[in-house]
């Protein structure tokens, strides 16, 4: 199994296959089967293995609020995250019937969203809101790194950058004024490092659970007015 992590983190996923193992190990692909059933299965099997530990719930204090807590669980989501490179596509890939370690953190993330007064089917629907965003996120950091391809240098980075304002700057200004308008600072943000706006996602993730919150109270408070 050590081997499989260590194919798949330098050379992706798809490089781990049964038949490869076998050869560097010198025996034929039948006797790896007395171990897995199938490549689908060495995935599982390395997923769960890649996912042990991870606990979003690090560095919780009794006093937190519920928003504290939620901004605590995504950053510890994304460290750890960030530290097995192997977890987002090997979650993907995943057929099994989930790793302890993804039941622990809905339990986790469960008890915040039910704590701070949220319905419980809300609450499991927003969770799996979050992760779908978050999941993004992650993917968009690491689209180079899964692709195969070589991070662009400053100078190349700011060729593209420049095209793309030129790209901007030659679209009909009658249909596209407010892209003109903005050329350079699109172009700049569209092609920075994602994670330049990591605060700016756990803000608008926080404050939009926020309002949704508020906005649970302002319903449950209307649908008992006074006809």
């Amino acid at each position: 199994m050590a081997r499989a992590l260590e194919l798949g983190s330098v050379e992706g996923i798809d490089a781990v296959s049964l038949r490869r193992l076998a050869s560097e190990f010198g025996v034929t692909p039948m006797a790896l089967y007395r171990h897995v059933r199938d490549k689908q299965d060495l995935i599982n099997a390395m997923t769960e293995i890649v996912l042990e530990g991870l606990d979003v719930t690090v560095g919780f204090e009794p006093s937190m609020s519920w928003t504290q807590r939620v901004r605590r669980a995504m950053l510890n989501y994304k460290e750890q995250m960030d530290a097995r490179p192997l977890a987002l596509p090997l979650s993907i890939a995943y057929t099994g019937e989930n790793p302890v370690a993804f039941w622990r953190m809905l339990e986790a993330l469960l008890a915040i969203l039910l704590d701070a007064g949220f319905a419980r089917r809300q609450a499991i629907v927003l969770i799996r809101v979050v992760s779908n965003l978050l999941a993004g996120y992650l993917l968009l950091l690491r689209q180079d790194d899964l692709g195969g391809s070589e991070r662009l240098d400053d100078r190349q980075l700011d060729l593209l950058r420049r095209r793309m304002e030129l790209v901007q700057l030659s679209l009909p200004p009658d249909e596209y004024p407010n892209l003109i308008a903005s050329a350079g600072d699109l172009a700049d943000v569209w092609l920075s490092d994602p994670d330049r706006w990591w605060r700016d996602t756990v803000d608008l993730i926080t404050f939009g659970l926020e309002r949704m919150l508020e906005r649970t109270g302002e319903v449950s408070r209307g649908s008992h007015a006074p006809a």
